[in-house]
Order: structure tokens, then sequence, then C-alpha cells
């Protein structure tokens, strides 16, 4: 059977405050991979799990000497959207970088990473997908 890339891609971007956030989502059967990257430079900097009972595990990877990642606030607001019409595990990898940030531009962060787990729930919602057969070893 092809696959239907439709169902298993999504992407979404929002631009406030002179600069942009980005969703990429992609499934593999009932799992997900979200990334939340975007300012000037992106990157991987912290990642959450959310297990299909809806369990979550973070990980901050090192920034600089002495100090992780803080991208947890971006992630924790889309765990939240999407983990009531997940079907299965989710792995949500985020890294945003805005060169000399300003106060309104933070501000802005939260109200982006809101409005992009709610896009990725709605996705969700709108392209279910199918339990595949699974046979394990007796």
């Amino acid at each position: 059977m092809p696959e239907n890339k439709a169902n298993n891609y999504f992407e979404t971007i929002i631009t406030r405050e002179g600069y942009s956030m980005k969703a990429v989502l992609e499934r593999q059967t009932l799992d997900v991979l979200i990334q939340i990257i975007g300012g000037d430079v992106p990157h991987y900097g912290v990642v959450m799990t959310i297990d299909n009972a809806g369990h979550t595990t973070v990980t901050s990877l090192p920034s600089r000497p002495g100090h992780v990642h803080q991208e947890q606030v971006l992630i924790n607001p889309v765990a939240k959207a999407i983990a009531p019409v997940l079907q299965g595990n989710a792995v949500i990898v985020s890294g945003m970088h805005v060169n000399n940030i300003t106060p309104n531009q933070m501000k802005a962060a939260l109200g982006m990473a809101n409005e992009l787990g709610e896009r990725l729930a709605t996705w969700l919602t709108d392209h279910p997908s199918q339990q595949p057969e699974v046979n394990f070893a007796k």
C-alpha cells in the first residue's frame, strides 16, 4: 500500500515580533515526531517524550558551559495541547534562539507555542492513523 504523505506529515509556521517559530510533525504509524524550531539559530536543545499513557520525560541538553537549553517552556504548551489526541507515543524536539531577544519577543514565544500546539492537535484530530497488524515472535 503506498504511503499517504498527507496523513504522515504536517508543517506550520507562525511569525510575530520579527521572528518565526515552526512546527514540523512526522508520523510513523501511530507515533509522532514533532520539531518546534525557529528564530535566528534553530537547533535541538530539549527533548520530551510522551508515552501512550500521557507520561512525559524531558531531557535538556547543554547549551554552553554551566547551562542547559530552556526550550521546555515552549514544549510544555505543545505537549498539553496534543496529549489528549495522541494515538501513540510522541517525541518533541525543540530549539530556538533569537539573537538579542527583546522582552516583547520573549513574551510572544509562549503565545506562538500555544498556537502551534493547537494547530498540531487539530491536525492530529483531523488526520487519524490506523493501527497496523503487529505480530510478535512466540
